[in-house]
Parts: structure tokens; sequence; C-alpha cells
């Protein structure tokens, strides 16, 4: 649920991140093959997108991207608007991930005009809320022309990662979108926009934004799950 070519920052030399899954209230090592997989998660029960294959072309152009601002490239325009429809994909995926398991019963008009009672399931959803409006959709926000920037951690912090790594920040209540920050690395963070204030607390942030998947570099959580279930980040840093 958590594209594995992203996570690949927060592995060691053995290709293994810590995992927090909250909602099965566990906290491990694993792989990076096998970090957030859900099985056939993508996999809509009754429309007939593809979204699994919507979602492999995303990640083939968004994850070099995500390598040239880590490597301390800028991009350029076509760059950037591949990068912003991987962090709406982040987006989408991060909203559902703790439902992966749930049906929806649902009542479909059938071409012929017959009803018919059907079952959607997560990736149902997932395709339906893409034409909901009050659903927040980078693509449509011109945020290539805001400014870009990626800030360095210096003070030994290192970052989080998950499912809700996409934050989405304004300067007041009600003032609208004017910053979006997303983690690339354990020491690196891009922020498109308006600056954010410094210090930050962005892995509790991100913890509470997410719905169940929370990844970071060895030795960055505190694994003891009596720790970790009280805050809701065991986080050794920030």
């Amino acid at each position: 649920m958590v594209s594995k070519g992203y996570l690949r920052a927060w592995a060691d030399s053995r290709g293994r991140v810590e995992v927090i899954d909250m909602e099965h209230q566990r906290a491990f090592i694993s792989s990076l093959e096998n970090a957030t997989v859900v099985s056939y998660a993508y996999e809509p029960s009754v429309l007939t997108h593809d979204l699994e294959g919507e979602y492999a072309r995303i990640e083939s152009k968004g994850i070099p991207t995500i390598a040239k601002l880590r490597g301390g490239h800028g991009l350029s325009r076509s760059e950037k608007t591949s990068l912003i429809a991987f962090l709406d994909m982040h987006l989408d995926r991060g909203r559902y991930a703790d439902q992966a398991n749930v049906g929806t019963p649902a009542v479909m008009m059938m071409s012929d005009g017959q009803m018919k009672d059907v079952d959607f399931n997560m990736a149902d959803r997932m395709l339906l809320s893409q034409s909901f409006p009050e659903v927040v959709r980078l693509a449509t926000r011109s945020i290539e022309d805001w400014s870009w920037q990626v800030t360095q951690s210096a003070d030994g912090s290192f970052l989080a990662t998950g499912d809700g790594a996409v934050l989405l920040w304004q300067e007041s209540e009600g003032s609208g979108l004017s910053t979006v920050s997303f983690p690339l690395s354990p020491t690196q963070l891009l922020v498109i926009g308006n600056d954010l204030p410094d210090p930050l607390p962005l892995n509790p942030i991100m913890a509470e934004q997410s719905q169940r998947w929370l990844i970071g570099q060895r030795g960055t959580f505190n694994m003891n799950k009596d720790s970790w279930k009280s805050s809701g980040l065991g986080a050794a840093s920030n």
C-alpha cells in the first residue's frame, strides 16, 4: 500500500524496515517486499478500471523523480507533474489504507434500467472517490508553479513515513492549501509552497494522519507495543 520503490530509502543493507501496523496493533521488522502488502487490494469487484495498472504507471514515472530530488537535482515541469500524480496516488491509498476488508452495499442502475445489488470493495470506493468534489486533488491546484525545495535534517533526527505522509497545510483555518510536504528519505523533506515552521514535530503529525501503516528506518521506532500504542508513534526522535 506504500510504494516499495519509495520505501527503499528507509531500508537497511538487508532491505529491511521497521513497520507499525496500527490496524492489527503490531510492530515488526519486515523486508521491503512484504512491508505494507495487502493482496489484491486494488482489484475492483464491481467496476472494471485497471487501478493496479494505473498505479504501476504512476509509480514508474514518480519514483525516478523522487530519486532526482534525493540526489539534489531539480525537476522539469513534466517531472513535477509526474510527482504530483504520485502524491495524489499516495493520498488516495492513505485515505483507504485501513479499509481493505470493508465492503459497502450499494445499488447500481444497469444500462437496461434494472437495479442490481452490489458490494463495493476498497478499490471500487477508491475509484468512485476520484469524482468526489470534496476530495483534494493536487493535480488541479497548479502546484507545479509553487516553490519547490528539499530541506535537510540538521539535528540528527530521522523522518518516518506512512500512508499519511503527504501532509496538506494551510496558514490559518479556512485559508486554503498553502503547503504540501512529503518525506523523501529519513533525512530529506520535500516542501512545496510556503515554508513550514521550524522546528515542527513531523513524525507525530504524520502518524496522526496515517490510517494504518507507519514505516521507519531501523531504530526509528520504540518497538515495545505498550510504548507505541500509547503515543500512536513510538518514535525515537521528534
